[in-house]
């Protein structure tokens, strides 16, 4: 089989990806494969996480030059958000990085809340209809959840460090970003660590500093059209299900298994679904439920 991560994620993969294999791996297969067209729900609800960001930042537009560069932008970003957890009790769009059994992983928190020396772990999902998702797509958004609970969980107790970067990136501890990267930087009036060992010790540093996150989280669903509230789904970190699951997705990414396509339980689903007329392994239900 494809090496998919050397294929398709060699600089990590993403918290999504593995979460969206719970609701489909066929698809994730051919997103990887393909690409995916961005629909006008996907559009609304990147817009409704960037508008919830500028609500505390303002947020600038820069382009890295090189991996280094890329890979400091994240621990900047993540610095930054840190700080102002730290001074105001809350941030939001914080990226990690964390390793989990033989998987490097990247992903970027919706929001997250310090107060009373707890962390706490919240995502705001925008839907198109006014009702709550089904139980398979709460199923899909709580592990991603646990996925951030558990990368935070190594970050506060120091078990993935910028030894851990320096070797999945095969970076030297003498590394920098690039000059025209660090101009970018200093003319939006902001600094930056130029050294990519010194930027992500003091980046980790911060992540130190918290507790470790609560285990209850929170899900808050929006209506789209008005930006109204739907309701919410507060759901614990289960070590078990947390376990099982990463173990079922770890093996599709390590070329154990092929993708798994959805069973006729759950045919519904490919009536959402944008490689429906290409996917040839689809279940074929006599109707949908």
């Amino acid at each position: 089989m494809v090496n998919l991560i050397q294929e398709y994620r060699p600089n990590g993969i993403a918290v999504t990806d593995l979460s969206s294999q719970l609701w489909c791996e066929k698809q994730l297969e051919f997103a990887l494969e393909k690409g995916r067209k961005e629909t006008a729900e996907m559009k609304a609800g990147k817009e409704r996480h960037r508008e919830l960001h500028e609500e505390i930042a303002i947020l600038v537009k820069v382009e890295p030059k090189t991996l280094v560069d890329s890979v400091a932008l994240r621990l900047h970003n993540a610095q930054v958000g840190l700080n102002r957890l730290l001074l105001t009790g809350m941030t939001r769009e914080i990226p990690l990085f964390g390793k989990i059994n033989s998987l490097f992983i990247m992903g970027v928190t919706d929001e997250i809340i310090l107060k009373n020396n707890s962390l706490h772990i919240l995502d705001t999902k925008t839907r198109k209809s006014n009702s709550m998702p089904s139980e398979a797509q709460k199923r899909t958004t709580r592990f991603q959840l646990m996925l951030y609970n558990k990368i935070i969980q190594d970050l506060v107790g120091a078990k993935f460090t910028t030894e851990n970067i320096l070797n999945f990136y095969d970076f030297k501890a003498s590394d920098k970003i690039s000059d025209n990267f660090k101009k970018q930087i200093n003319n939006i009036g902001d600094q930056i660590e130029p050294n990519i060992k010194k930027l992500s010790d003091k980046t980790f540093r911060l992540f130190q500093k918290l507790p470790v996150p609560e285990k209850i989280m929170k899900i808050r669903y929006e209506f789209q059209e008005r930006r109204k509230l739907i309701g919410s789904d507060e759901f614990s970190f289960d070590n078990d299900i947390f376990q099982r699951n990463f173990n079922f997705v770890e093996e599709f990414w390590l070329g154990k298994r092929k993708a798994i396509p959805v069973g006729i339980n759950n045919a519904w689903k490919c009536k959402y679904c944008e490689f429906y007329d290409i996917c040839e392994e689809k279940p074929v239900p006599t109707k949908y439920l």
